[in-house]
């Protein structure tokens, strides 16, 4: 058996165990993730470490019939410019990757990002974390532009109830009505606010105003809002959906008129 057919032997050996090795710890990594990230992540990972070791054998064999260092000096070059083009994108993967295998942030959570921005976590993905604010609006922030993560407790969330009402509304009748309606929530709820571990504080409902003026080009946006259990969170939302859409009812508030565009044409 020539030297070169035994270097090819051993090259191929060491090919497969670093491959079969590298995937053993992606999965091992895997597993500290939660069910949302998990599969994503690990076929992620599991293509990379393919692309990069087989790549490595292709141009080893490559090597027996070409002048690889030309090859390999032009390629390092590409990946050089690749690497500087895309510099800030391959950055916050990869600051997005340790914050998810590290459980930096959670889907569910609630946080506040740089000192300013106060969410619920929707969605975290190797390159952003997606976050419902207070006003229900979804911001995206690339994990390139998040220099600070601050959990609040987990043992309570904030919800937000927000409606939003015709121009032709008068303000005034309007708050007067989500005033009581606030008042009623705190007593019909009152089992769902939450109390501090000594029992000696209770949250309640807020009613916040008018949270902004041209909702959707449609109307003007009310919102309550307050801090209840993290338990039972969604139950309770809907059934403060349901209050406020019963008081509406009652108290005749309009919704915002939609304009129905016609498909005929104009003779």
């Amino acid at each position: 058996m020539t030297p070169q057919i035994i270097n090819f032997l051993i090259v191929t050996v060491v090919c497969i165990f670093i491959y079969s090795g590298i995937n053993r710890h992606i999965e091992s990594i895997s597993r500290k993730l939660n069910e949302d990230n998990k599969s994503f992540i690990e076929g992620k990972l599991k293509a990379l470490n393919q692309l990069v070791v087989f790549t490595t054998y292709f141009f080893y064999i490559l090597d027996f019939f070409i002048d690889i260092k030309m090859c390999a000096a032009i390629l390092t070059l590409l990946a050089i410019a690749t690497l500087i083009a895309f510099k800030n994108q391959i950055t916050s993967q990869i600051t997005g990757y340790f914050r998810i295998i590290n459980n930096v942030i959670e889907v569910n959570e609630e946080v506040v990002l740089n000192d300013r921005y106060k969410g619920l976590v929707k969605n975290v993905s190797l390159s952003s974390v997606e976050v419902i604010g207070e006003d229900d609006k979804v911001l995206i922030f690339p994990h390139l532009k998040i220099d600070s993560i601050q959990k609040l407790s987990k043992e309570y969330r904030n919800v937000n109830v927000s409606i939003v009402l015709s121009y032709r509304e008068d303000p005034e009748k309007i708050e007067d009505v989500l005033i009581k309606l606030t008042e009623k929530l705190n007593e019909k709820f009152k089992d769902y606010l939450f109390q501090n571990p000594e029992g000696t504080e209770t949250a309640t409902f807020v009613y916040k105003g008018i949270t902004k003026l041209n909702a959707d080009y449609q109307g003007i946006k009310y919102s309550i809002s307050g801090k209840v259990k993290s338990s039972g969170v969604k139950e309770l939302q809907r059934k403060l959906n349901r209050e406020v859409a019963i008081c509406c009812h009652k108290n005749n508030l309009n919704y915002p008129e939609v304009n129905i565009l016609s498909n005929k044409s104009v003779k």
